[in-house]
């Protein structure tokens, strides 16, 4: 598992990286960049709480599947925080910040590819 999120970090880091580039000739680099970083947040988080819920799913599998669930719940109000902060705070343009993110997103599917589970 730890060889596939390494794989996913990669794809997903060239992915963010030619979307800050695209978006550096428009002169748009630092909401890009903010989209990246939330991207990047999202990968490292989810990393953590599967290696998390790997080692406590050999002791109760139900405990693993409830941190599972409870990720997915934090990830997504740190991502909404993340996103009101760029968006309102910094005042990033809305565009870069929010298409980044979803590019690096879909760079995901390549880390699924043939897998029959999301933890495999």
């Amino acid at each position: 598992m730890i060889k596939n999120l390494d794989k996913s970090f990669k794809v997903q880091g060239i992915i963010g990286l030619i979307m800050v580039a695209v978006f550096a000739t428009q002169s748009q680099a630092m909401g890009a960049g903010y989209g990246f970083f939330i991207g990047i947040m999202n990968v490292i988080m989810l990393s953590f709480t599967f290696r998390k819920a790997n080692q406590r799913a050999e002791d109760d599998a139900k405990a693993g599947i409830l941190i599972l669930y409870m990720s997915a719940v934090i990830r997504f109000i740190l991502l909404a925080v993340l996103f009101v902060l760029g968006l309102q705070v910094f005042g990033f343009e809305a565009m870069p910040v929010v298409l980044t993110f979803v590019v690096m997103q879909i760079g995901q599917v390549f880390n699924l590819k043939g897998k029959q589970r999301l933890t495999d």
